[in-house]
């Protein structure tokens, strides 16, 4: 009979236990606790998983709030749409990667959307949670914040600047560490602090999105674990911070040592097919030592493997590249480099209308 995950935990001698897996943050929370181990309280981890649950509290405190509903079936969804006013954005209440995630500027779209964000997958993993997010579209440049909180005090480790795109959908193209200097960041982080606490975070690392609006900055979501694209890896790079270090001696109860040191800056870009594609080869035209800055290129398909681009599905990555540069300009001017050397090959697949 195979051991529980509570028996392996309390078997090791652990002094702390940590996840970088979103399906999983839940269960360590609740492992930590049986075990009187020093993790953040599980309650609100599971307050930052259901994207719902964290809307209504944030609701109920001024300039945090926006407009949103849940719906479990088309015609609730419509009657959501209409009271909040378009654009809106569906999306599942809890699943990761932007997967589900959908605008809708008209009724004529909410139909297709709904099916999307209801039935959206990465991989064998659903939402956690029944029903889809409805909420205001916020318009606004996007950021991440990966930040720990020790002892009530929330301090931002690595910010990132956010590329989306695929529109209507919200796949995300890449990441640039540090921003760009933007009016309104320094008050947003200023409210990443203050939703933590309202959640009621404590000894743990988060991974935060949110948009520079019209009328201020508005959270987007809330995860009680690392950043993924490689974020962290990003802040290594430019800022000499370790955010990986940072949330296991958070997740040990231990004060974090912090080093920052200022070299640059850098980037990662995924590269997408422009159709759907069953992959014969996936390459660069040369070797990676002739493209300047350039940290790391790696393919993440294999021959014979097919992608499709959503709502079809999710994620589908060809290959990603990582540079480092003086600044996020040149960052962006090195990767340019990279995919317009990027050589893709394989067989189109017929998309079902």
């Amino acid at each position: 009979m195979s051991r529980s995950a509570r028996d392996l935990a309390a078997e090791s001698g652990a002094t702390g236990l940590l996840t970088w897996d979103e399906r999983y943050v839940e269960l360590c929370a609740d492992l930590a606790g049986e075990l009187g181990l020093p993790y953040c309280d599980s309650e609100a981890i599971r307050t930052c998983k259901d994207k719902a649950r964290l809307r209504a509290l944030l609701a109920e405190h001024e300039g945090l709030g926006v407009r949103f509903a849940v719906a479990h079936d088309l015609a609730a969804a419509v009657r959501a749409a209409e009271a909040i006013g378009y654009p809106i954005v569906l999306k599942p209440r809890g699943l990761g990667g932007s997967a589900g995630v959908v605008r809708v500027s008209d009724p004529a779209e909410i139909a297709g959307a709904f099916l999307a964000a209801a039935g959206a997958r990465i991989g064998a993993t659903v939402s956690s949670y029944d029903g889809v997010l409805i909420e205001e579209y916020l318009e606004g440049p996007e950021y991440s914040v990966d930040s720990i909180t020790v002892a009530g005090v929330t301090t931002p480790l690595v910010v990132a600047e956010k590329v989306v795109g695929l529109a209507p959908y919200f796949e995300e193209l890449g990441h640039i560490v540090p921003p760009r200097p933007t009016a309104g960041l320094d008050g947003a982080l200023a409210q990443v602090s203050r939703v933590h606490r309202l959640v009621g975070l404590d000894r743990v690392v988060t991974h935060t999105e949110f948009r520079l609006t019209p009328r201020g900055p508005r959270l987007i979501e809330l995860n009680s674990r690392l950043g993924g694209d490689l974020i962290p890896y990003l802040g290594l790079l430019a800022l000499g911070v370790d955010v990986s270090r940072a949330a296991a001696e958070a997740a040990m109860g231990e004060p974090p040592q912090i080093h920052a040191a200022v070299s640059g800056a850098a980037a990662v870009r995924f590269f997408y097919p422009t159709t759907d594609i069953a992959i014969q080869e996936v390459r660069l035209r040369r070797p990676d030592a002739d493209y300047p800055g350039l940290v790391s290129f790696q393919s993440v398909v294999e021959p014979g493997q097919e992608l499709r681009l959503p709502p079809r599905e999710y994620l589908s990555r060809l290959a990603f590249a990582v540079v480092t540069g003086s600044d996020q300009e040149e960052c962006a001017a090195r990767l340019d480099a990279v995919e317009a050397d990027l050589i893709v090959s394989g067989r189109a697949l017929s998309v079902e209308p």
